[in-house]
């Protein structure tokens, strides 16, 4: 880092109060203060924006949108990438009382017309690669410029003129208001009283990716400063953290992204800087560049950055989280390694989250010294757990593997306009109290370690007996020649057998040997059952929009 950054090292608590924790943006405005308006808030492609700034941004965008005709309860739209407009936009929609309803920026016209038409959104925030897609669409649309807040350096000026042309045939919208202009059009102007409360909804996220149809889900402004909260009080109390910078790779539209990567650190005066576009080299980078503190990632990413970063210095960061997907053991060893410091602790900490628990419930503790294949931490301080007979309400004991049921006040408020998915999911047990239904299969360490074994919907029955593609996976990832691997479960006869698809380390080995080593070493490590009858070698392991492994593209391919 060249330029020098504003730090304040006697600041190591974070003292929220009610006040503080009543809306998204009162938490902004608390960061803001708790650092110094004039330490950084945002870094994006060199750009430095300062809390001072990006507070009179939010301001003006939100008075932009008032003028625009946003009013309190509206939904807006949000499609965006990890760039300055989004965050800005996020919070300026939460000032009004406004709802953001975030979609996956590279989502067809199809998706972003159904989470339009499902909100009755009149406002769209869009930018240059999905502008083309709200043709037709009853809603004002605001363009968004990926390049609006590139440097003014020659590098800036050079990086904006290859993205133009990249995106030069892109269509574009004759009506669109530009950002600039609604920016322009705020500024000088009042807000309306802020009248926003913690019950209100906050966001509209998206579930979808291995778990069927998008369903909306409502996360209060309660909920995501629950969890953001509580996480900024556990990794920063009695450490000292202004001026600190988290890696922005999880976009805004996830909801581990929105509540752990974005509001955090925004929530806390560290610096947020932000990635676009994740590309494993470029991300290595920034974070021995910018000696980046605090990682958010899941496996995938991790695994992609891992050869940039393998051969540096790591021990200047102080944690790093991976969740969204399974753990293996081989990765937390590696990572826990490579950012070893002095103390000798580890760092590499899997945590466990769903969309309708704002992204993230269960974190590895920061004391641990070992794991438990498949460990995803312990719940938050707050919430309640439960195991319960997959798809009953019948209690199981802690010591047995069941269903894992939550409660607390980081859960969504249900599924927008979806009262019969909202029920499917909180259920009310014999306890009279109302749980969260997961659809997770764990077992529970003595110490309430939540120990994932798979995704209720994954399991299978294979001559009546209950198979786990998941426990496979973690099996079957310590295989020498493999790198990823996904467990389908595939008709055989009048029963079903598991196939295994794999991507190899070594693309050039020999398949038929590297097939054989592959089904020795799982009869040796797998049950009868969960053996598979044949192996797949992929060039590449098929991806939802969430970077995790797709894997009902291999169930339907058999």
């Amino acid at each position: 880092m060249s330029r020098k950054l504003f730090r304040n090292d006697a600041v190591k608590e974070v003292p929220y109060t009610n006040e503080s924790k009543r809306s998204l943006y009162s938490m902004l405005e608390f960061g803001a203060a708790h650092a110094s308006e004039k330490a950084e808030a945002l870094q994006y492609f060199n750009t430095s924006i300062s809390y001072k700034e990006l507070l009179e941004l939010v301001k003006n965008c939100a008075a932009g949108l008032v003028k625009l005709g946003v009013k309190k309860g509206d939904k807006v739209t949000i499609c965006l990438p990890n760039i300055p407009q989004c965050v800005i936009a996020v919070y300026a929609v939460n000032r009004i009382g406004a709802v953001c309803n975030l979609v996956h920026p590279l989502s067809t016209k199809e998706e972003i017309e159904y989470a339009v038409n499902l909100t009755k959104s009149r406002f769209i925030l869009t930018f240059e690669m999905n502008e083309g897609h709200c043709k037709d669409m009853d809603a004002t649309v605001i363009r968004c410029r990926t390049p609006q807040y590139f440097p003014k350096t020659p590098v800036g000026l050079i990086t904006k003129a290859v993205y133009h042309q990249k995106v030069k045939n892109e269509p574009r919208l004759e009506n669109a208001v530009e950002w600039t202009d609604l920016i322009k059009g705020g500024a000088g102007i009042s807000l309306p009283e802020d009248t926003v409360k913690p019950e209100d909804i906050a966001a509209i996220m998206y579930t979808g990716g291995t778990t069927g149809h998008s369903k909306g889900v409502m996360l209060s402004n309660q909920a995501i400063n629950y969890t953001s909260s509580w996480l900024v009080r556990y990794y920063t109390t009695g450490d000292s953290h202004i001026g600190d910078a988290i890696l922005a790779i999880l976009p805004v539209f996830h909801a581990f992204g929105l509540a752990v990567v974005i509001h955090v650190p925004l929530s806390a005066g560290l610096r947020v800087i932000l990635v676009p576009r994740f590309n494993p080299k470029d991300c290595a980078k920034i974070i021995r560049r910018e000696k980046v503190a605090y990682l958010a990632g899941v496996p995938v990413m991790y695994e992609r950055m891992y050869p940039f970063l393998k051969d540096h210095d790591c021990s200047f960061v102080k944690h790093a989280v991976c969740g969204g997907d399974k753990v293996g053991e081989d990765l937390l060893n590696r990572y826990n390694e490579l950012l070893k410091d002095e103390t000798g602790r580890w760092k590499f900490q899997p945590g466990f989250g769903l969309t309708e628990a704002c992204g993230a419930f269960a974190v590895t503790r920061k004391e641990y010294h070992s794991f438990i294949d498949g460990s995803v931490g312990k719940p938050f301080d707050g919430i309640d757990i439960c195991l319960v007979e997959p798809g009953t309400t019948e209690v199981l004991p802690n010591t047995e593997e069941g269903e894992l049921c939550l409660r607390g006040p980081s859960l969504m408020s249900g599924y927008y306009e979806n009262e019969q998915a909202t029920s499917e999911v909180f259920r009310t047990h014999d306890d009279g109290l109302v749980w969260l239904h997961t659809g997770d299969v764990v077992t529970l360490t003595e110490d309430n370690t939540i120990v994932f074994r798979s995704r209720y919907k994954r399991m299978v029955k294979i001559n009546g007996i209950n198979v786990y593609p998941t426990l496979i996976e973690n099996t079957m990832e310590k295989c020498e020649p493999i790198s990823e691997v996904c467990a389908v479960a595939v008709p055989f006869k009048n029963d079903r057998r598991i196939k295994l698809y794999v991507t190899l380390k070594d693309r050039k080995a020999d398949e038929e040997a590297v097939k054989e080593e592959i089904m020795t070493y799982a009869k040796s490590n797998l049950n009868h059952w969960s053996c598979p009858k044949s192996v797949v070698i992929l060039d590449e392991m098929p991806q939802t929009k969430m970077n995790k492994t797709d894997y009902r593209v291999l169930e339907k391919r058999g």
